[in-house]
């Protein structure tokens, strides 16, 4: 099963540590703790998005 991708600014569903990867898949940072109801962190690379831990 994959895990639901998450795009920088939108609002966080759970407390957990996520990763940034890039478009093509690569991961740029790990290890972002984002809080429940907080947004996500802007994006270091055009078309990045976070997946939980």
């Amino acid at each position: 099963m994959e895990n639901k991708q998450f795009r920088p600014g939108e609002n966080c569903p759970k407390t957990g540590k996520y990763t940034e990867y890039s478009s093509k898949g690569k991961i740029i940072l790990e290890d972002i703790d984002v809080e429940e109801g907080h947004r996500f962190p802007p994006a270091r690379e055009k078309g990045s998005y976070y997946v939980e831990e």
